[in-house]
C-alpha cells in the first residue's frame, strides 16, 4: 500500500509538471502573439501619424492665400455687373392668373423688363 501511494504521488507530480509546462508554454506563445499584434498596432499608429503630418502639410500648401489668389486670377474671369443683368423684384411672378403658368408670366415680365432696360439704355446713350 505504501508503494501504491508513492507511485500515485509520483504520477500526480508528473501530471502536474506536464500540465505546468504545457500551460507555461501556452502562456509564452500567447504573450509572443500579443507582442507581435502590439508591434503591428504601433507600426499602424506610426504610419497614421506620418500620413496625418503629410496631409497637414499638403493642406497648408493648398490653402496658402497667395496660391489661392493666383488660382482665382487664372480661373475666374469676373466682369462687372451690367445694369441689364439686374431685374426688378416686381418682374418676378408671384401673382399669376390660373390660365398662365408661373414660367410664362416670368418670361413675359423679364421680357418686358429687358425692353424697358433697352429703352433706358437708349435714353442714357442719347443724353451723353
Amino acid at each position: 500500500m505504501l508503494n501504491v501511494n508513492r507511485i500515485t504521488q509520483i504520477a500526480l507530480s508528473l501530471v502536474l509538471i506536464v500540465f505546468t509546462i504545457t500551460a507555461s508554454n501556452y502562456m509564452k506563445n500567447s504573450v509572443y502573439r500579443l507582442e507581435d499584434e502590439l508591434d503591428g498596432i504601433k507600426q499602424n499608429i506610426q504610419t497614421d501619424i506620418e500620413t496625418i503630418h503629410i496631409l497637414n502639410a499638403e493642406w497648408s500648401k493648398l490653402n496658402n492665400p497667395a496660391r489661392l489668389r493666383a488660382l482665382v486670377a487664372d480661373h475666374i474671369a469676373l466682369n462687372p455687373i451690367k445694369a441689364e443683368q439686374i431685374i426688378n423684384y416686381s418682374a418676378l411672378p408671384f401673382n399669376y392668373e390660373m390660365s398662365e403658368s408661373k414660367k410664362e408670366i416670368a418670361r413675359k415680365n423679364i421680357a418686358k423688363y429687358a425692353k424697358n432696360n433697352r429703352e433706358m439704355k437708349k435714353l442714357a446713350n442719347a443724353s451723353r
